[in-house]
């Protein structure tokens, strides 16, 4: 069954790569920056940051999943997701001359019973779905960096 998912955007934000990492680094604040995102709980503990989140997507539907941080690089942010979606996601972070480049990539497994049962029907479809979020997250971003 075709349940599985990799995803890739990016986008050119004019603020500091310190300013970027911030805003990341703060995943009790997604929901206040980035739409169709709501924190349902802090699930930290001493030493690592996690989220419970509910992402609404455009045709409707809500997908509950668990980001905890992972190892990652200096110049990136790895996050292990799981819930109605299991995998991984990286932000990078780059500083440009005019600010900073963003560079999301996402690897996930459709876990919910429904997400299952839809995927290899819509694959495409809940694809374009992801696309809508993430250009959500980018202007959301850009206004929240405005305002820092």
């Amino acid at each position: 069954m075709r349940t599985h998912y990799r995803f890739g955007h990016q986008w050119q934000v004019q603020a500091s790569a310190d300013a970027v990492r911030a805003l990341l680094e703060d995943v009790r604040g997604y929901g206040d920056w980035w739409p169709g995102v709501r924190v349902v709980a802090d699930a930290s503990t001493p030493g690592r940051r996690a989220a419970d989140l509910e992402v609404r997507a455009p045709l409707g539907y809500r997908i509950r999943i668990t980001i905890t941080e992972a190892p990652g690089r200096p110049d990136a942010l790895r996050a292990r997701i799981t819930g109605d979606l299991e995998g991984w996601c990286t932000w990078r972070i780059a500083a440009t001359p005019t600010g900073s480049r963003i560079v999301f990539g996402q690897q996930v497994e459709a876990r919910s019973r429904l997400l299952r049962l839809l995927s290899p029907l819509l694959h495409h479809r809940l694809s374009g779905q992801h696309a809508r979020v993430m250009r959500g997250a980018a202007d959301g971003m850009r206004r929240a960096l405005l305002v820092r």
